[in-house]
């Protein structure tokens, strides 16, 4: 049986593979996974798109609100089921998919995975600007599982099966003419099946999650996420209202956190506060070190000067080892 620390360095890697591969991720592993298989992953590049291959054992994958940041991938991700008993949440919906199964689900929000078996799946990443207008209607299938039985469903999950099994011949020469193919059968494939989609129990959780997948987005407003909802901006006040909440108020407190976060982050010392910013969807920076200073007590510069001399007292050499 694997040691402890053995399980948790095996978890690490798979971590560090699947958020290189994707975007930022969570792994974290059953108590028993040091009985399950070594994970692995496999990837391939035809054109723009992403296709992986990916086997594990009983964890749980999460993409949590923390996680999301303005230079993460936005891509679409449709996985094909393979083996062992799994589960996605996204959107207020959840699904339990079997086997040959397709389920959609996107980087931009939330979502969480729950494998309670050693699995195999197939995964492709579309980034959502290769789907122009299917976008709105493909992403209204997240965690809704697609049965391949019969049809496009059926050829769809052959070609995935077939990409994933030879990943050396997708990046050849004629690797954008494969992702054409790809997604093209994907969205014939989804197509095929009826909207029959459980909309989430909670309005104001769904309209906090869209907001929290578009806060890049500088057009974000009560008026955009009102009409996104099919409701008015008086009824989506009502809804927030309830849980105490005045939506320009979180949007501006949202974008604060993670425009706090990435200031101090170390990778990003070279992107200007400006950038930073926008990143967030606020495209004015005049009056952001007044605003971080209201809500944290530092103005920007003193947010990179602290995270800066964090940096390096870890990296500086302890005085008994030079």
């Amino acid at each position: 049986m694997a040691s402890t620390p053995d399980i948790r360095e095996r978890s690490e890697r798979f971590q560090a593979l699947v958020s290189d591969a994707f975007a930022p991720l969570r792994v974290r592993p059953d108590e028993d996974a040091a009985e399950g298989p070594v994970p692995t992953l496999g990837s391939a590049r035809p054109g723009q798109i992403l296709v992986t291959r990916i086997t594990g054992g009983p964890c749980t994958v999460q993409r949590t609100p923390s996680l999301i940041g303005s230079g993460d991938r936005e891509l679409v991700k449709v996985a094909l089921y393979g083996r062992g008993r799994a589960g996605v949440e996204q959107d207020g919906r959840q699904c339990l998919p079997a086997p040959g199964d397709l389920v959609l689900y996107e980087t931009v929000r939330p979502y969480r995975l729950r494998f309670w078996d050693p699995f195999d799946l197939v995964v492709l990443g579309i980034p959502r600007t290769l789907l122009g207008p299917h976008t709105d209607p493909l992403v209204s299938r997240t965690a809704s599982a697609v049965p391949t039985g019969a049809g496009g469903r059926r050829l769809a999950a052959a070609l995935l099966r077939d990409a994933a099994g030879d990943l050396e011949a997708c990046s050849g020469s004629g690797g954008p003419h494969l992702a054409d193919a790809l997604v093209s059968v994907v969205l014939t494939a989804l197509a095929e099946q009826p909207v029959d989609l459980r909309p989430a129990d909670d309005l104001g959780e769904r309209i906090l999650t869209h907001c929290l997948g578009r806060l890049a987005d500088p057009r974000l407003s009560p008026e955009s996420v009102a009409r996104a909802h099919h409701v008015s901006v008086r009824y989506l006040h009502k809804v927030l209202q309830r849980r105490g909440v005045t939506l320009a108020s979180w949007i501006r407190v949202r974008r604060l956190e993670r425009i706090r976060r990435d200031l101090a982050d170390p990778a990003l010392a070279d992107r200007s506060v400006s950038a930073i910013a926008a990143g967030w969807g606020v495209l004015d920076a005049t009056h952001l070190s007044r605003a971080l200073r209201a809500e944290y007590g530092q103005s920007a510069a003193e947010i990179r000067r602290a995270a800066g001399q964090r940096s390096a007292t870890r990296d500086a050499p302890c005085a008994a080892g030079g």
